[in-house]
């Protein structure tokens, strides 16, 4: 190759390599000066936050195994009927409607199997009582979410307890019963043991206004005079609570 050729060759290569350096540094300077990007004045995001522990729920389905205690009024001229009766094992039910964290409302049911044993020398053998209460239940509940579930509870229905032996004089088998409007308050502790599980005891008191004291045997029934005869009044419950939550959280 000639040495004027190859010194135009070399001149072309300066130029291009000149050329590439004034655009770089051409893009470097307009970088260096371009304006900043626009400030967005938006709020962020709201944090997630987590739901309560132990959130209440709208429905409550609860089983509980009772011990009973019997509460008597005495009569004038016999109580054979009350002395005897001891405290004795029952079941419950109850099915409630929780329409806020702080209240509910719905029924309930007790089946009660108390002791008789008749005292010797009262004429009566075979003995056996037992005793129910059904009817309307509220519940006022303290906290609204939680491990620890505190409630005040108050039912109205009807209630009663009845005694059954045989009479040695008759020879036959009689069923006293009393009845009647009834109240029951109370109020229990239960703990969560998952976020749909309770468990826990309680405590309630059962009264009720004595509509009659009824005599039943041989076919036929009779009344008898409350003030002559002991009768049941009402009863008191000791029992372990076993609630299901069903449900979105409250």
């Amino acid at each position: 190759m000639a040495p004027t050729s190859m010194t135009r060759n070399v001149a072309r290569c300066l130029a291009l390599v000149a050329a590439l350096a004034s655009w770089g540094a051409s893009q470097v300077a307009h970088a260096e000066h371009a304006p900043p990007p626009p400030i967005v004045l938006e709020a962020p995001a709201p944090p997630e936050l987590p739901g309560p522990e132990y959130a209440r729920r709208p429905f409550e389905l609860t089983a509980e195994l009772l011990v009973a205690l019997p509460n008597c009024a005495l009569g004038s001229s016999s109580n054979q009927r009350c002395d005897s009766v001891a405290p004795g094992p029952g079941l419950g039910a109850t099915a409630l409607w929780r329409p806020s964290p702080y209240f509910a409302f719905g029924g309930t049911l007790s089946a009660l199997s108390f002791g008789f044993r008749p005292a010797s020398g009262s004429g009566l053998s075979r003995g056996s009582a037992d005793g129910y209460f059904w009817g309307l239940l509220s519940r006022l509940y303290f906290v609204d979410h939680g491990l620890v579930e505190p409630y005040f509870e108050l039912g109205m229905g009807s209630a009663g307890v009845a005694t059954s032996a045989r009479e040695s004089e008759a020879d036959a088998e009689y069923r006293e019963n009393s009845a009647g409007l009834a109240f029951r308050v109370g109020g229990a502790l239960e703990f969560y043991l998952s976020r749909h599980v309770r468990v826990g005891p309680a405590y309630d008191w059962a009264f009720f206004n004595v509509q009659h004291v009824r005599r039943c045997g041989q076919a036929r029934c009779v009344d008898l005079d409350q003030a002559s005869y002991g009768h049941s009044t009402g009863f008191s419950t000791i029992s372990l609570r076993l609630s299901v939550l069903l449900g979105p959280g409250l």
